[in-house]
């Protein structure tokens, strides 16, 4: 993964997080005083260490620690030098899943090295989509869940999502099934109503 990834990790830690959090994870990942170069690619044993020290220093699932990282990422990256290429099309969330894969071949452009995912997406019914996940990657669908919510939340949107298809139970890729949910029922969940 390229080393914008791994910067996006330390800003995230250096801001909830601070300086002695940082330096301790770096210093379980092997990874003390390294600095990381937004646009060169880095092995992704790397990535995966620095994400197994960040769940085990605040003691969370690394899942919960990807889901969470997935979220900071969309107002992360688009303050990059990569962000005005990682600007997504459209005003809703469905608009811009439609223009994933155009996203990254805009990306491709500057970091040649990269092998995003590719995404499919398929409408199902009134507020009912299906978004395709194939990567060659293992164990970044928590990342693409944050993803979907702090795509949603830019737009002023909100999503329930449900992992319905995994490649980790012997599916060819990994399917998420997305409800939109509208402004009076995001409300009431928010305030408890939605509880049966």
């Amino acid at each position: 993964m390229y080393g914008l990834v791994n910067n996006g990790v330390k800003a995230f830690i250096l801001g909830a997080h601070g300086q002695g959090a940082w330096d301790s994870i770096c210093a379980q990942a092997g990874l003390s005083g390294v600095e990381f170069e937004s646009m060169v690619a880095y092995d992704d044993d790397l990535t995966y260490r620095l994400v197994g020290a960040v769940a085990d220093h605040l003691g969370l699932p690394a899942a919960t620690v990807l889901e969470v990282f997935g979220h900071f990422w969309v107002d992360f990256s688009r303050d990059t030098s990569v962000g005005r290429l990682m600007v997504f099309e459209g005003a809703t969330l469905v608009e811009r899943l439609r223009n994933l894969d155009e996203m990254h071949e805009r990306v491709k452009l500057v970091m040649p090295h990269l092998e995003p995912p590719s995404f499919e997406f398929e409408p199902v019914g009134e507020g009912l989509h299906r978004l395709h996940y194939y990567s060659a990657r293992e164990g970044l669908q928590p990342m693409v869940i944050g993803l979907l919510h702090g795509l949603a939340a830019e737009s002023g949107e909100r999503v329930e999502i449900d992992h319905v298809a995994r490649r980790d139970d012997g599916a060819d890729h990994d399917v998420f099934e997305l409800r939109m949910l509208d402004a009076a029922a995001a409300a009431g969940d928010e305030l408890g109503a939605g509880a049966a």
